[in-house]
């Protein structure tokens, strides 16, 4: 009893001293937070700012969540979920970004099928460096690439394809203050059907939310609301359409990764009728992201470099042959004038000269 109580105790106090090493290696620097969706962010809200140019984020988000069946109860209800997103920066005011939901629970089988694609850009609106107020217009297509929709513990969605614009704005006191604070406000409208008519389907929704972070020493921690409401559907009452409230950490792992670690605590009350059909939110929801950053932009300068070096060294090589080559050529010329020499000089002797 006493080797397995000091067994774990000494295991425990590696656990801790692993933690602490990562944490203080870790540079505040070294973040872009990456957003659900893909894009820089916070969590499902987007940031007015952009990864930088030639940038490169690649990872995912897993959520999981497990609850009492009410039907049966010996039961539980398990729900998982998984989407690898990926974000780029495409030029110092543009970022790409797409989502690709990979594995999503359908209640039924113990390997779910694949979800909806998103692909997305969004771009900032400059307004001189150094600034408090970042504003960045966002935009994403939803591509019905899922066989279900409209899935129990989960948004709704819909089997068409969709638009969604939106605007992005964020307060960032980094360079007044010496408490890193950031507040993010988002809101936009969700086109759920962009073959029905523009925005009065009664699928279609509008979406914001608001959100803050803020990082002691190397952690960031973060908490967002976020909610969709359906636009045209004066039966459903605000409180019960979709809404969560997440909250979470951020910090650096092994090999750079970037991890996140995030909840969601549902806030809506939705009826029979929310959703169309009779459908269940998840109370809460526990989610684990990772995301790697890949410095693209170094690859493509150290290809450029090659190309440079490989160009001015073949530039080089053909002005040393042209070099060889007139060198050639005079001593051909010296060679021919030295034979009309001796011949003129031939001459002029056989003519007693």
């Amino acid at each position: 009893m006493l080797n397995s109580f000091k067994k774990n105790k000494l295991s425990l106090l590696w656990i801790i001293l692993t933690l602490v090493f990562l944490l203080q290696t870790l540079s505040a620097t070294a973040f872009a937070q990456i957003a659900l969706q893909g894009g820089r962010g916070l969590f499902r809200l987007q940031d007015a700012s952009l990864v930088q140019k030639g940038d490169l984020y690649i990872g995912g988000f897993g959520s999981f969540f497990l609850g009492m069946n009410k039907s049966e109860s010996t039961a539980l209800t398990k729900d998982y979920h998984f989407s690898v997103i990926a974000t780029y920066g495409a030029a110092r005011n543009l970022e790409l970004s797409t989502r690709f939901v990979a594995y999503q629970d359908d209640q039924a089988h113990i390997w779910g099928p694949i979800g909806d694609t998103e692909f997305g850009f969004k771009f900032t609106i400059p307004v001189g460096h150094e600034r408090i107020v970042n504003v960045g217009i966002r935009n994403y297509f939803i591509i019905p690439t899922g066989k279900n929709h409209n899935l129990s513990y989960e948004p709704f969605t819909s089997d068409h394809l969709g638009w969604s614009p939106g605007v992005a704005i964020s307060f960032d006191f980094s360079n007044i203050i010496y408490f890193p604070l950031k507040f993010y406000f988002n809101a936009g409208y969700i086109d759920r059907n962009i073959r029905d008519e523009l925005f009065a389907a009664k699928i279609d929704q509008t979406f914001f939310g608001s959100g803050l972070k803020f990082s002691i020493k190397n952690i960031i921690f973060f908490w967002e609301y976020y909610t969709e409401q359906f636009t045209n559907r004066q039966e459903v009452k605000f409180a019960e359409n979709f809404q969560v409230s997440s909250q979470g950490v951020v910090f650096l792992g092994p090999y750079n990764f970037i991890i996140t670690l995030a909840g969601d605590v549902n806030m809506a009350n939705p009826t029979d009728i929310t959703f169309f059909e009779p459908k269940k939110l998840a109370d809460w929801k526990i989610w684990f992201g990772v995301s790697k950053y890949l410095p693209v932009r170094n690859y493509f300068v150290e290809i450029a470099e090659k190309r440079r070096r490989e160009k001015e060294r073949k530039a080089l090589l053909e002005k040393q042959q042209l070099i060889q080559n007139e060198r050639l050529s005079a001593e051909e010329n010296i060679k021919r004038m030295q034979e009309l020499l001796k011949k003129q000089k031939k001459a002029r002797k056989k003519k007693g000269i």
